[in-house]
Parts: structure tokens; C-alpha cells; sequence
């Protein structure tokens, strides 16, 4: 979006506090822009997955994905807190309105391994996740992986580049991160048919 909007401040980091003031048709807009005027092929080749990190919640980008395109699968991301799995319920129930098929459902920040410890147990800083997994249930959704807090991943984010290309793992939560996002990555390519 930082390409999209126009700088307010002649400093050197631009337009980072500049706020995306839109209504939805313009959002629409933006997202047929992206999908349909940008050139994804690379090298002459075409595209053969494109992923699209959005926020949770309900509103014009992931429905006016859903109407625009065929959206192979849909992986919901949440944390174990209530107000999380609140947004999980209605963004499963609006995507099944639009008839995009979800694949599964991950917790993220499911639980802490201490890194210092000699027999790492999780600890769940945030909760058990009984009321994610009774979500799941409800919503007949498979669960496709639970991820530790990681710090890493919040350094990477702020770098600019997936966690899972940051080298090798040095604790064991971060060997655990791994090890589940690959997991995930595998049943998600394995739903979508690239397996």
C-alpha cells in the first residue's frame, strides 16, 4: 500500500504514517487493479499460486476477492484469545457466503517453549487453546497447525521477510515454528491440488 499513497513529509521515511483513507469502491478498485493489471508471470512463466495476507474481520477486500476471482482455498490465522475467534466465526461465516472453500484453521501464538529450559514444556501465555479447538468443531473446520511465539518472527516481519527464510532455527520454539508452518504449507498445497 506505501506505493500507493502519496508522501506527506519530505523526511526520509516518507509517507509510514500516512493512513489509507479509503471507502470500499475504491478499495474494490484497488484489489481488481492488483489482481487483474499487475503482471504476475515471472520470467514468461505463469503464476502458480498468489497468496494474500489479509487482516481478519469481514470487510470489502476478502469480499470483493471472493466475487472476483476462484479462490482454490482460504487459511484462517487466529490467536487463542476470544475476540480473535469471534473475528474467526464471522469471517468463516461470511466466506462460506461467497462460496470460498476454507482449508483450515492455525493458532498462532499458541504457546511459549523456553528456550533456557532443559525439557521444554509449552506454556501457554495466552491460554490453553480448548476454545480455538471447540471453534474448529463448531465450524467443522480441520485444524492445520498451532505456532509457538516466536520472537523471530516479529524481527522478521519488521525486516520485510518470511520468517521461515531466516535461516537456521536456534531454540527449540523456533525449531517447532518451522517445523508446523511446513507442515501447514504441505496440507495447504496438498488441498489446493500442487500435490
Amino acid at each position: 500500500m506505501g506505493f500507493l499513497i502519496p508522501s506527506t513529509s519530505s523526511s526520509e521515511e516518507g509517507n509510514i504514517d500516512t493512513p489509507v483513507v479509503w471507502r470500499g469502491l475504491m478499495v474494490q478498485k484497488a484489489v481488481q487493479q492488483l489482481l487483474f493489471d499487475v503482471d504476475w508471470s515471472l520470467n514468461g512463466s505463469p503464476l502458480d499460486v498468489l497468496v494474500i495476507d489479509m487482516p481478519p474481520g469481514t470487510g470489502d477486500v476478502p469480499l470483493t476477492l471472493g466475487q472476483l476471482v476462484v479462490v482454490d482455498g482460504c487459511v484462517i490465522v487466529s490467536t487463542p484469545q476470544d475476540v480473535a475467534l469471534s473475528d474467526v466465526r464471522k469471517g468463516v461465516a461470511m466466506l462460506k457466503k461467497v462460496s470460498v472453500p476454507i482449508t483450515g484453521l492455525v493458532l498462532n501464538q499458541s504457546y511459549y517453549l523456553c528456550s533456557d529450559c532443559e525439557t521444554p514444556k509449552p506454556q501457554y501465555l495466552f491460554g490453553k487453546p480448548d476454545s480455538f479447538k471447540a471453534v474448529a468443531e463448531r465450524l467443522q473446520t480441520p485444524i492445520l497447525g498451532e505456532l509457538p511465539l516466536v520472537q523471530g518472527v516479529s524481527a522478521s516481519a519488521d525486516g520485510g521477510y518470511p520468517y521461515v527464510l531466516a535461516g537456521k532455527a536456534q531454540s527449540p520454539g523456533e525449531s517447532k515454528w518451522k517445523e508446523t508452518m511446513g507442515g501447514v504449507a504441505e496440507q495447504v498445497a496438498s488441498a489446493i491440488g500442487l500435490r
